[in-house]
């Protein structure tokens, strides 16, 4: 019999911030650098985001690499492109060290090349059985995005779509084709 160690937030953490892994459901997951096209995208996300996030007040956003433990035993921590947290959801006291158990209400993952399709789907289905709101997968060479409100079916938006906040972040949309737009 073959056993497969499963690894822990702990674990990961001490790997220290330059472990290239993230952990679903105890199994390290090698993630890689995301491509420049990526990035910028990324950042316009992020900035729109943040942006409308502070303006109200509503909570904070982060940027790439930040670990959310989002499931225990096993664990699963992940590293959204972008994610954000609703003020409710803000642990008090914050964590001072490790990755802080926080399921985000917002995660947006903008698809890189690299990206290999079987990950993206295990990834998804963490943010399905950890109850994630709302995900966001954005796709810059296909010029599309994949919408996965928690508990509906995911829709699929072309270049002329609107990324909508729904009930998470009311009253906040921006153009794919805005996001798009930067190449």
């Amino acid at each position: 019999m073959v056993t497969t160690r499963l690894y822990t937030s702990e674990d990961l953490y001490v790997m220290g911030s330059d472990a290239p892994f993230e952990l679903i459901q105890g199994e390290l997951i090698r993630v890689s650098p995301s491509s420049t096209r990526s990035i910028r995208v990324l950042s316009y996300v992020h900035f729109s985001l943040y942006a409308f996030v502070e303006a109200h007040g509503l909570g904070d956003v982060y940027v790439g690499e930040a670990g959310f433990t989002i499931e225990v035993d096993p664990d699963t921590v992940v590293g959204p492109d972008v994610a954000y947290v609703s003020n409710d959801r803000i642990p008090e006291p914050y964590p001072e060290k490790g990755f802080a158990e926080i399921v985000p209400s917002l995660i947006v993952e903008i698809v890189s090349p690299t990206d290999e399709p079987g990950d993206m789907r295990r990834k998804q289905a963490a943010y399905d059985r950890a109850a994630v709101p709302l995900v966001w997968w954005i796709d810059p060479i296909k010029k599309t995005a994949s919408i996965h409100p928690y508990g509906e079916q995911p829709t699929r938006l072309v270049r002329t779509g609107m990324l909508d906040g729904e009930s998470v972040l009311p009253g906040f949309s921006l153009s794919l084709e805005a996001v798009l737009s930067k190449f």
